[in-house]
């Protein structure tokens, strides 16, 4: 029996899972490693944040999925992988592989370079972050009354405006004064937008009181405050990080190929660009071939299939496909008023519509994994 290990939950090997309740892999046992039993919908997580959702229904379980397609679950974190000897080590013991793959997502770039962010900082990259921070929130509320509740985000990208959006309303929803700044290190946020597009999210965060700091890098994170470069502290109740994606460091001293920044290199059928047996999809992969690709959830999604195709391919001697990103897609940002900001090429609209394609669509996404193990009720 070959041994096929799935190292992380994320969105492509949920696919990869799913697929097994229909087409089980023959002569393979699959094993699912993950530090968390469920997997949260990133997409999702900003209209958790503000309310919107309840956490059921942006969570996948994992041992529940596992369970359903013949699967087996291990909850653990890799810190090492020995493609050698074909094993990951992990902080419950060792798990020997035939086939490898990653979807583990990315670390937080920077966090562990500032002195007290990693103890004093909230980033929604960890597992169960995102119920801790809405918690942590909302205790803040229940004591402040009508009094100021401080929020400082860390970053400007996307995922950046959608929390701080998103907390500004669910603070001003419980009678608190919101007071949320973003500080970004670049000149502008959401950099990867075109500059009209970049002066309305501006401008859409002033007209919320959300003040954006640009230039602004933090050396320090104390437990009220955060401290910039130039030496002034800003308040902060609480202290979001989320400045972008690093390569994770189960990957640093594995001996498999990475590009310069640190990430998994793999190449057109997502296998490791040496030829070794282990494949990768999502932000912890750096497409060879296509190094302009973001670390962005569109991607992750469009890579499932090929990754599951390719997975099934050299385990049962078939030939592998390749997988080709796209350049565009439908951008849709939470604004957390009842619109989103749909974004496609050079046309954007802010609109109720929007927030409602968003909301299907995600739900659906969702929906999807969960039906393998809640099937729906008979008609």
């Amino acid at each position: 029996m070959r041994q096929l290990l799935l190292l992380g939950g994320g969105h492509a090997h949920l696919h990869v899972l799913r697929r097994l309740a229909r087409a089980p892999i023959g002569g393979a046992a699959v094993t699912l490693v993950s530090p968390a039993d469920q997997s949260h919908y990133s997409g999702m997580i900003p209209g958790y944040l503000q309310g919107t959702y309840a956490e059921p229904q942006l969570a996948v379980d994992l041992v529940r999925l596992c369970a359903a397609v013949g699967a087996s679950f291990i909850r653990g974190s890799a810190t090492h992988i020995d493609v050698a000897r074909r094993i990951v080590e992990t902080d419950v013991g060792a798990c020997a592989f035939d086939v490898l793959s990653l979807d583990v997502g990315a670390d937080v770039a920077s966090i562990g370079d500032v002195p007290g962010a990693g103890e004093h900082a909230l980033t929604l990259r960890r597992p169960g972050a995102a119920p801790a921070l809405r918690a942590r929130v909302d205790r803040l509320v229940a004591e402040r009354g009508h009094a100021e509740v401080r929020v400082c985000v860390v970053g400007g990208g996307a995922a950046a405006v959608e929390v701080s959006l998103a907390l500004h309303r669910r603070i001003e929803a419980g009678k608190s004064t919101p007071v949320v700044a973003m500080f970004e290190r670049g000149p502008a946020v959401v950099p990867d937008y075109a500059p009209g597009l970049r002066q309305r999210v501006t401008h859409l965060l002033r007209s919320r009181g959300i003040r954006v700091h640009r230039s602004s890098a933090i050396v320090a994170v104390e437990p009220s405050a955060v401290v910039l470069d130039f030496g002034e502290r800003a308040p902060a109740d609480v202290t979001v990080w989320l400045t972008g994606p690093a390569p994770p460091s189960v990957l640093a001293a594995s001996g498999l190929p990475r590009d310069a920044r640190g990430f998994l290199l793999v190449d057109s059928t997502l296998r490791a660009v040496d030829g070794a047996p282990v494949w990768g999809a999502g932000d912890c992969v750096a497409l060879a071939e296509w190094p302009w690709v973001a670390k962005a959830g569109v991607y992750a999604v469009r890579e499932a299939p090929v990754l599951d195709r390719n997975i099934r391919a050299v385990l049962g001697g078939a030939t592998p496909v390749r997988y080709r990103p796209q350049r565009a897609f439908l951008s849709l940002l939470n604004t957390a008023d009842g619109r989103a900001l749909a974004r496609w090429r050079g046309l954007s609209v802010h609109a109720r519509w929007a927030w409602y394609v968003k909301d299907s669509i995600d739900r659906r996404f969702v929906r999807t994994f969960q039906r393998v193990y809640e099937p729906l009720p008979p008609q």
